[in-house]
């Protein structure tokens, strides 16, 4: 599998479950906006939040290579499986075409991914600012 990490830092944060979202956290070229009957759930850039607003910040974006097939078995649980191994607290987001994984640890993640035979090529900002 080929994933790429992209530089940005970023953030997952919890607002009430009625909240209208944010125009700040549809600002770049990831985030991902979910509402349950509990909460809205928004990860997007770190410089997108505005100060004050709580939040777990410090995430790193790794998406796989895409697209994904929907008969394709098992990719998140092989990536997940080997971060586990290794001790790292990830985050996934799967979409319509691929798996997306976030670490507060890419060094680590970058380096056993690999020693497992994947490949991790690290992405400029450009990428991933809009």
């Amino acid at each position: 599998m080929v994933l790429t990490e992209y530089p940005e830092p970023y953030a997952i944060l919890r607002l009430p479950a009625t909240s209208t979202i944010p125009a700040w956290a549809e600002q770049g070229a990831f985030r991902s906006i979910t509402r349950t009957p509990h909460e809205l759930s928004v990860i997007c850039q770190e410089s997108s939040i505005p100060p004050g607003q709580a939040a777990e910040c410090g995430w790193v974006l790794m998406s796989c290579h895409g697209p994904l097939d929907f008969s394709a078995v098992g990719i998140l649980a092989e990536l997940t499986g080997i971060l586990a191994e290794a001790n790292l607290s990830i985050l996934a987001v799967a979409t319509y075409d691929t798996d997306y994984i976030l670490t507060r640890d890419p060094d680590t993640a970058c380096t056993v991914l690999e020693n497992a035979g994947h490949e991790v090529i690290r992405a400029n900002s450009s990428e991933t600012s809009s």
